[in-house]
């Protein structure tokens, strides 16, 4: 769900691409029923998703990566250590952004900025920073993870366009 809104609230701007990979090893699977079911209800077409397992690749490419708990941002950092500079929980760097300045850098050089500001020798973000999976609950569950995410990206999608 986290890639299809952030790319909605980018909207067409192709020099932003957006992945999402995951860290079990479900590859090549379809989004579930109601991931499909309640991005339809916001007008996002998540039919032809398809699952990917992080690899180390998509990880030394990747300018800004957003993890949605810190299990997953650890996961990124087994593949390169280096990436925690640009690793980030989704409300994480949100919150820390608010704090940034335009000034035309690039998105990998605005992320290190950014992770700058986190206060030192710290865990990734905070506990209120993590979106848990859905996966396996209710409907319900997934719309409230739904309108978290959007809300969240939109933030996002904001502060990365603004920066470019």
């Amino acid at each position: 769900m986290a890639e299809a809104l952030l790319r909605h609230h980018l909207g067409d701007d192709a020099t932003m691409p957006v992945a999402s990979v995951g860290t079990i090893g479900w590859n090549g699977y379809p989004a579930t029923p109601h991931a499909v079911e309640v991005l339809a209800e916001r007008g996002i077409d998540l039919g032809s998703h398809i699952s990917r397992k992080i690899n180390r690749d998509d990880v030394a490419r990747a300018d800004l990566i957003i993890a949605m708990t810190r299990k997953h941002g650890w996961a990124v950092a087994a593949h390169d250590a280096e990436a925690s500079t640009r690793t980030f929980l989704l409300g994480e760097v949100t919150r820390l952004a608010r704090e940034q300045r335009r000034n035309g850098e690039s998105l990998r050089d605005w992320a290190e900025a950014v992770a700058r500001t986190r206060k030192p020798d710290r865990p990734m973000g905070q506990a209120s920073d993590e979106i848990h999976d859905p996966v396996g609950e209710s409907i319900e569950v997934y719309r409230a993870t739904a309108v978290v995410l959007d809300r969240l990206l939109g933030e996002l999608a904001a502060a990365i366009t603004a920066r470019r």
